[in-house]
C-alpha cells in the first residue's frame, strides 16, 4: 500500500476542514485505514501525531487571521476549534511564545522580523 497517497489525502481532507470538527477515526475511514494503523503510519511519515499536526495547522491559521483581519480573538477562537478563547490563548502563547492580543498588536515586529520570525513556515506536506 502506498502510505505517502493515504496521508497526502489525509491531510487534505484536514486542511479542508480545520474549521470543523475532525475525528481521527473519519480521517483513517478516508483512506481505508484502522484510526489506529492509520496514527502511527501519519506519524512516521509526518513526524508527529495526527492531533499536534491539526493543532498547529489550526494555530497557524489563527495567526493569520489575528495578522489580516479585526476579527475578535474569541471568535477566531471558536472557528479553529479551540473550546474558548482562554485554551486557545494557552496553546497559542505555547507555539508562538506570546498571547494572541500581543501578537497582533506587534503585528508590525512580527512581519518586519522576516527570517527570524515566531511564526512556523507551513508544515511541509507529503508529495
Amino acid at each position: 500500500m502506498n502510505y505517502e497517497v493515504c496521508i497526502k489525502r489525509s491531510i487534505e481532507y484536514i486542511e479542508q476542514n480545520l474549521n470543523n470538527k475532525i475525528e481521527l477515526k473519519d480521517i483513517a475511514d478516508r483512506v481505508f485505514l484502522s484510526k489506529y494503523h492509520f496514527h502511527r503510519v501519519f506519524h512516521n511519515v509526518v513526524g508527529e501525531p495526527v492531533a499536534e499536526y491539526i493543532r498547529k495547522r489550526r494555530l497557524m491559521e489563527a495567526a493569520n487571521e489575528l495578522l489580516n483581519t479585526e476579527e475578535k480573538i474569541v471568535d477566531i477562537a471558536l472557528k479553529y476549534q479551540f473550546s474558548s478563547q482562554e485554551v486557545f490563548t494557552k496553546a497559542f502563547k505555547k507555539l508562538y511564545g506570546v498571547p494572541p492580543r500581543e501578537f497582533r498588536r506587534n503585528r508590525s515586529n512580527v512581519v518586519s522580523m522576516s527570517g527570524k520570525s515566531r511564526i512556523p513556515s507551513q508544515l511541509s506536506m507529503v508529495a
